[in-house]
C-alpha cells in the first residue's frame, strides 16, 4: 500500500512522459503515480515502466475533472495528490509534503 497517489489526468500533454520520470528520480517514500490518458488515440506518450506508476486510458474523452476522479478511485493511498502533465518536483516532494500536513488530516 501507498501512502500517496500522485494523479496526472492529461489529453494530448507531450510531457507527461517526462514528468512521471522527474516523479520516479525524486520520489522518496512509499508513492505511487496513477497517469489518465484522456482521449488518446494517437501520439500515445512514451511513459516510463515502473511498478509505481499505473496508467488508466480512456480512447473517448471524459475530461479533467472526471479523469482526475477515476485517477482518485483507484488509490488506495492514505494521500492523493493531483499535479498536471508538464511539471517539476524537488527531491522528496512526497516526504516532505507529508510531513508538513502530518496531524492535519482534513486539509485540503
Amino acid at each position: 500500500m501507498y501512502d500517496l497517489s500522485v494523479l496526472i489526468p492529461g489529453k494530448n500533454e507531450m510531457f507527461m512522459g517526462r514528468t512521471i520520470q522527474a516523479l520516479l528520480e525524486n520520489i522518496e517514500g512509499k508513492t505511487e503515480v496513477i497517469a489518465v490518458l484522456d482521449g488518446y488515440t494517437d501520439n500515445i506518450p512514451e511513459i516510463p515502466t515502473d511498478p509505481r506508476v499505473r496508467v488508466l486510458k480512456h480512447d473517448v474523452a471524459i475530461g479533467q475533472r472526471a479523469a482526475t476522479n477515476v485517477a482518485a478511485r483507484a488509490s488506495g493511498a492514505k494521500y492523493v495528490m493531483k499535479v498536471d502533465a508538464h511539471c517539476a518536483f524537488d527531491k522528496g516532494f512526497d516526504v516532505k509534503m507529508m510531513e508538513a500536513i502530518a496531524g492535519h488530516d482534513d486539509w485540503t
